[in-house]
């Protein structure tokens, strides 16, 4: 677990335990060696992208995704209502973002949405 606020981090390491807890920014992320160098299959984000400016939001992603297996995901929780992540950010990091989940009973109404590498097309052989 990531978190930047000193007072919520210890509190997720007496809750959690068995987890890892690293007090840090999480736009740092690229900067630090996680798992023993072997690559997660997610991230589970409740940060608040919509605040963020643009060179957070990059940063962020950019270092998630350095740690992420191919195939892995970024999970993002959101009170707004379309992606978090700018249309302009997904393309520059060949990102793509689907939203998988909402909770509209709750107040205000949630998203969450799966952002994931997108797909190297293949061209047929002799093409470049």
């Amino acid at each position: 677990m990531i978190e930047a606020g000193s007072e919520f981090a210890v509190l997720l390491e007496a809750r959690f335990p068995q987890a890892t807890t690293l007090w840090m920014d999480a736009s740092q992320l690229r900067t630090v060696e996680l798992f023993g160098g072997d690559a997660a299959g997610a991230v589970s984000s409740g940060l608040p992208l919509l605040s963020m400016s643009p060179r957070k939001v990059i940063a962020i992603l950019d270092g998630s995704f350095r740690h992420l297996r191919p195939g892995g995901a970024f999970y993002q929780f959101t009170y707004g209502p379309n992606c978090p992540v700018p249309r302009p950010i997904l393309d520059r990091l060949g990102l793509k973002a689907t939203r998988v989940g909402r909770a509209l009973a709750n107040v205000p109404p949630a998203a969450v949405y799966r952002i994931q590498r997108r797909s190297q097309r293949r061209l047929p052989e002799g093409w470049s």
